[in-house]
Parts: structure tokens; sequence; C-alpha cells
């Protein structure tokens, strides 16, 4: 289990280092709700013929590597190259460089604000924080925003669109894969993100309450809410995973809710005896070339995977849709794909690696 740590950590270093990449075929969301598939090349709902202006826009993330974020940049990158190209559209993409640093990004925001863009795309560091510099900042629709990945707690008419998968709706799924590996009895604790973030937190209560209709019998060892990892440090979380595996002997099941969630307590279980690491199943979020890995060597389950390079990609789009005077949903949902050891090899599974560019 040694190796699998050094494996976590190895993988998560390449995709640090994914660059921008060109897309080859125009790949799309479906647009549906809750839809567990993936977007067919050359059916894309944004882009294509088009008739685009010379705009300007400010992609603002709160990160930008890592084995999500940076398949979201290529993403954005990828349809800013084509914008740019097609019609001389300006645009760029940054991010603070430590994902909570929100003072970093309201000043991001500012800038962008005071160059005067003709639209951001923006993904939140803090839902509260963000959201009441947006409210106060951006007191109307002059200069729109797109919000993507995750909630923004926001009156403001800046707002004009979600990009985001439904959180709810995989964290279901997410249950249903738990109770399916644990034969609907034993322990679980969900490894939730905040509760103050709506995407964020849906993520473990649909899990919770698919667990609760289905599985009576399985016992959430945290309580009634989920364990808020952002509430704690790194060294804090490390430490809750280590004590909840030690207090809970026999079958226990993690719930992860981010990629970067999964790969810390799969790297917490390796460091405990291979007997014990074979009673903890691991239920992932998200997906990338690492977690691919975990699955093929028996380390996680399964997951739950958003599509991180459409989230980028046609939230970039959307705007300039927005900005040519179409009309433009209030939620445009990315789809998710559930990825097991058992469906590695299907047509889904094989065209959402493609989809994100991620060659195995």
């Amino acid at each position: 289990m040694k190796k699998v740590l050094a494996l976590v950590l190895a993988l998560a270093m390449v995709m640090m280092m994914f660059v921008a990449c060109k897309k080859e075929e125009e790949i799309s969301s479906s647009g549906v709700e809750g839809s567990s598939q993936v977007s067919e090349a050359g059916s894309s709902s944004v882009g294509g013929d088009k008739k685009y202006d010379a705009y300007s826009l400010a992609c603002i993330y709160s990160e930008i590597t890592g084995d999500f974020w940076s398949i979201v940049y290529n993403g954005c990158m990828a349809a800013l190259d084509e914008l740019k190209e097609a019609y001389g559209i300006e645009g760029y993409c940054l991010a603070p460089a430590n994902s909570q640093d929100y003072t970093l990004q309201m000043e991001l925001l500012e800038a962008a604000r005071l160059k005067k863009v003709d639209g951001i795309v923006l993904s939140p560091s803090n839902a509260d924080a963000i959201g009441t510099f947006v409210t106060d900042n951006f007191t109307d629709d002059s200069i729109p925003i797109i919000v993507i990945d995750r909630s923004l707690n926001t009156t403001s008419p800046a707002v004009i669109s979600q990009v985001m998968s439904d959180t709810y709706t995989m964290g279901q799924e997410a249950g249903k894969l738990a109770v399916e590996a644990m034969g609907g009895k034993g322990n679980y604790v969900c490894f939730g993100i905040s509760p103050e973030n709506e995407n964020w937190a849906n993520r473990s209560l649909g899990a919770m309450d698919y667990i609760k209709e289905n599985a009576p019998d399985m016992v959430h060892v945290y309580g009634d809410e989920p364990y808020w990892s952002n509430q704690n440090t790194d060294d804090q979380q490390n430490q809750w995973i280590q004590d909840t595996i030690t207090a809970n002997p026999g079958p226990l099941a993690f719930l992860t809710t981010t990629e970067g969630g999964t790969n810390k307590v799969a790297a917490m279980v390796s460091e405990v005896s291979e007997e014990r690491a074979k009673e903890i199943i691991i239920i992932g979020y998200d997906f990338s070339k690492t977690g691919y890995e975990l699955i093929t060597n028996g380390v996680l389950y399964g997951t739950v995977g958003q599509n991180p390079y459409l989230t980028g990609y046609n939230s970039t789009y959307l705007m300039c849709d927005y900005l040519s005077g179409e009309s433009i949903p209030a939620v445009d949902y990315i789809p998710y794909c559930v990825v097991t050891a058992t469906n590695l090899e299907t047509e889904e599974v094989k065209e959402y690696l493609d989809s994100m560019q991620i060659e195995v």
C-alpha cells in the first residue's frame, strides 16, 4: 500500500503540469439536469456557427492546477484560443496561487471590473466572502458574471447563469455505490467540504439522503452531518481520517466530495495494514488520470465524476452567447459519469475520458 501513496502524489504532480491544449473535436454538455451521460463529439450547443464580436473575457478561477482544475483550465484555454482565432476575442484565465486566498481573488475581480471586460467567468474560492464582494461591487449587469462549479451567495444582478453539475443527484449516485459496496450494512462517513456552499454541501447530503432511504442499516459514524473538511487544516483532516479508521473497526466506507479528498483518504489508508486497508471502501468524487489509476489498482471502489473540461470550455462559450444577445439557461448542467472497475472498458467511460482528453 505504500506504493499507492507514491502513485497518488506522482500522478497529482503530472496533472498539475498538464498544459493547455487545442480541442480537436467539438463537445458539449447535454444541458439536462442530473443526466448521467457523456456528451458526444460534434454535437455542441455552444460555439459552432456563431456571430460574435471581439469581446474581452476574464475567467477567474479559485485554482488552475491539480487533477481537476488543470483540466478545467485546459477547457477554458482551448475555448479562448478558438475564440481569438475565429472572432478576435481576447481573454485570460487566472487564479490565486492558493485556492483559499479569497482576498487575492477579490483583487483579480476588481482588476477585471476596472479594466471593463465584457464578461467574467468565475469559480468563487469562498461562497460568502466572494459573494459579498460581488454584491457590493457589481451592482448592475453591465459586466455579466457566469459562476462555474460551485455556489456563490450573492444578490448581484450581474450573475446571469451558472455552469455546474447537479451535485445532489451526483451525491445520490455516490450513495448508491456505497450501498452496493457495503451490501446495505455497516458504517460509512461523508468527507464533506463546507456547509455554506450549497453546491458543495449537496455532494454529501445527496449521498446521506440516499443511504438513509435505501439502506437504513448503514450508520453514518460522524452523526447527522458530514465532516466539513474546509473548517479544518490539512493536518487536522489527516488526523481525523486516522482517528475515524481507528475508532471504527470492520468494514467502513469513506465517501469523498472532491478528487483532492479522494487522494487524501487514499494516502492515509495506504498507511494502515494491508488487512485493514481491505476493509476500507473509498467512494470518490470527480475523475482524472489519478482516479483511473486508483480504480485499476483496487484502491478506489468507484467515483462519480463531473466533466471539468466541459466546465471550462462551455462556460467560456456560454458567456459569448450571452454577450451576442442569445438567451442562455439560468443553470447549464454539465453531465457526469459513474466510473467503477467493472465499467472502465464501456463506451460511455471511454467517451468520458476522451472528452477530457485523458489518455490511459
